[in-house]
């Protein structure tokens, strides 16, 4: 069983090795990351901490973030494949089309679970409640989300059953796999508001966006690391027994 340390340096590596095979893929998140920028900044949400407090619950604000969180989750089809098949790019970029409609009704429960958290339970005990839900219950269905692009349909209550043992595990890596980048992330979001410069605002929004596409990389090898960690995903239907 490999260690912590390792697979944290491996789906850092794999994240940009990916991203050298198949660009245009890897580019999807940096645009949309970048549209929500030029969206945010034609709102003034940059133009001061003041601006930012009264913008950040923006309906058109919103609206391209929850776009975005869809955005972010499209590379995972190739980005999974890639990974089950050592990467080979041609059987990353090939629609097959049960692979695809087990994808689209991952897509879809990752989009439910977006919409929830953006326009339904946005804070209080509701919202405190519904994030720490997802932080477990993701995890838990990983097995679910890798397996679609497969073409595997393990169901969620298959994965649960699998992937409890490793809940610890499934839970604490995604995240520290992340910090790094979310730091930087957050970091080039802040620092925009106080400098004055517009110019210098762009170029860290800029930045930034190249930090997020890494980030969503980053966060699909995780899922695929804690998925296959119990045992291997195979490219077909399975009982998922392990």
């Amino acid at each position: 069983m490999s260690t912590f340390l390792t697979e944290f340096r491996a789906v850092h590596a794999r994240s940009l090795a990916f991203a050298a095979a198949l660009p245009l893929v890897a580019a999807v998140p940096l645009v949309a990351e970048f549209v929500q920028h030029v969206v945010e900044m034609r709102i003034g949400m940059y133009a001061s901490p003041d601006a930012a407090e009264a913008t950040a619950d923006n309906a058109q604000r919103l609206n391209f973030g929850f776009a975005k969180v869809i955005a972010l989750s499209l590379p995972a089809y190739f980005f999974f494949r890639w990974l089950h098949s050592g990467g080979a790019s041609d059987f990353a970029t090939r629609i097959e089309g049960r692979a695809a409609s087990l994808f689209a009704l991952v897509l879809s429960l990752q989009a439910l679970l977006a919409w929830l958290s953006l326009f339904v339970w946005t804070d209080g005990p509701m919202g405190i409640g519904f994030f720490v839900f997802g932080l477990i219950f993701m995890p838990l269905v990983v097995r679910f989300v890798v397996a679609a692009p497969l073409g595997t349909f393990i169901s969620p209550q298959q994965s649960i059953r699998t992937m409890a043992p490793h809940a610890l595990f499934a839970i604490l890596f995604p995240i520290a796999a992340m910090l790094p980048l979310m730091i930087v992330h957050y970091a080039l979001g802040i620092g925009a508001i106080f400098v004055a410069s517009d110019a210098l605002k762009w170029a860290m929004l800029g930045l930034d966006s190249f930090v997020t596409a890494w980030l969503a990389l980053v966060m699909i090898a995780a899922q695929y690391v804690i998925a296959t960690r119990p045992a291997p995903i195979a490219n077909r239907d399975t009982a998922d027994c392990a």
